[in-house]
């Protein structure tokens, strides 16, 4: 199964000191989306899903999957397809860009097609070239399916050679974890820091994607730096995103399945978290304006799993 690094990165990144800030930015390249049955409204993705959870995902409202390019006829109904073709840091893609841009004009047309997963926490500083090459498919995206999305998901390094200019993505993953396995409870400024960082870059909260810790590494093989929130601390967490961005285009619960050296225990282990995720998946967009980070409510310090 394919697996995404969002926690990994992040946890080599908090350990050698980096700051949190991932930023988003205005859309660069959308068109009218291409006519579609699916799923409409908010839509929920949980990665490092295997296929056969997909259903069972499906009814706690999770409407997005990451997957494959051949894997979209198997989703479940209306489901919509978030298609891994990326890179992770510096690692390659999935495909070369001139079979990327065939696989695009494959699916242009497909209503099961929202977007595509392009890359997971590139490093322009260690690689100078993974601006172009995400560039690259971006523009292919924009030129044969423009109502598609462009989709990467940034950590805090250097965000400059990635602006919306550079890179042309529609929408960027901001992935704060506030529960660490140094701390009782969760740190209520981690989400208000990323997205005012976010902010002071200039990219509008329009774009921001939540990724949402439903994670721990208790029983995971290699970093200990992150704690699963107990149900009551998913919720304030929850409650956190929503006053910040509170009609994201969609949002990501990191990890649905286990990673065995960075994800363990998931959402995959815990009915209460799935209890919290069902209704938040539920709750129709919201109407609220954002607010300041500085308003935003508190995680409780209390402790344990659910």
């Amino acid at each position: 199964m394919r697996t995404h690094h969002l926690a990994a990165v992040a946890a080599v990144a908090a350990l050698a000191g980096g700051v949190f800030g991932y930023l988003a930015h205005p859309s660069t390249g959308s068109a009218t989306p291409v006519a579609s049955t699916a799923t409409t409204g908010r839509l929920h993705v949980a990665l490092n899903m295997p296929a056969a959870d997909r259903t069972r995902a499906a009814a706690l409202g999770y409407n997005l999957f990451d997957v494959g390019p051949d894997e979209i006829g198997a989703l479940p109904k209306d489901g919509r397809a978030l298609v891994w073709v990326g890179n992770t840091t510096c690692g390659g893609f999935e495909m070369s860009a001139d079979d990327f841009g065939a696989t695009v004009r494959r699916l242009a047309r497909d209503p099961r097609v929202y977007g595509w997963y392009l890359s997971d926490e590139p490093n322009p500083a260690q690689c100078p070239g993974i601006v172009r090459q995400i560039r690259e498919r971006a523009d292919l995206i924009h030129r044969y399916a423009p109502g598609q999305k462009a989709f990467a998901s940034l950590t805090d390094w250097t965000m400059a050679p990635l602006k919306p200019s550079a890179t042309r993505l529609d929408l960027i993953g901001l992935d704060p974890y506030p529960c660490r396995s140094d701390a009782s409870g969760c740190d209520p400024k981690a989400i208000a820091a990323m997205v005012g960082q976010a902010g002071r870059a200039g990219f509008a909260r329009s774009m921001m994607v939540p990724v949402i810790q439903t994670f721990g590494q208790a029983c995971s093989s290699g970093e200990k730096t992150w704690r699963l929130p107990t149900p009551a601390q998913l919720t304030t967490i929850l409650k956190q995103w929503d006053a910040l961005l509170p009609n994201p285009a969609f949002d990501i619960s990191y990890s649905w399945g286990h990673q065995a050296e960075w994800a363990c225990p998931t959402l995959a282990d815990s009915p209460g978290l799935q209890q919290v995720m069902k209704a938040h998946n539920a709750r129709t967009p919201s109407r609220s304006r954002p607010v300041e980070p500085s308003s935003v409510p508190s995680c409780p310090a209390t402790t344990g799993r659910a």
